[in-house]
């Protein structure tokens, strides 16, 4: 998959976030490229940026068509949970329904992240 968009969220209990957008196939430059209509897959993830140059970002919820189905990985969930990490999504679920999902919830992800993991 391919960056498509990227955007900044709030700073939120001391660390930057952000969503990114990704699609396949990669849109040619200039492109009118709508996600929805020219996309094979597409998808919108949460990420939390890393603090120091050298710190990696870490994905914390990603929802994407990949496996021929709308669903969301709940990544910030440990390997050792009972939880599902992955929640089917009906067909509806378009990149911008997506994208605007993570957009009005993104504080709780990071919330359910730092409770899981710090």
């Amino acid at each position: 998959m391919y960056s498509f968009e990227s955007i900044d969220l709030d700073i939120y209990r001391g660390d930057d976030y952000f969503l990114m957008g990704f699609v396949e196939p990669e849109p040619s430059e200039g492109e009118d490229y709508d996600p929805d209509e020219d996309a094979k897959n597409y998808g919108v993830t949460l990420v939390r940026e890393g603090t120091h140059p050298l710190e990696e970002n870490i994905e914390i919820v990603r929802m994407d068509t990949a496996h021929g189905q709308p669903h969301m990985d709940l990544v910030y969930l440990p390997p050792d949970t009972n939880e599902e990490r992955k929640v089917w999504l009906d067909d509806g679920y378009t990149y911008k329904r997506m994208k605007q999902y993570l957009l009005a919830n993104w504080e709780t992800f990071a919330d359910r992240y730092i409770q899981h993991n710090e």
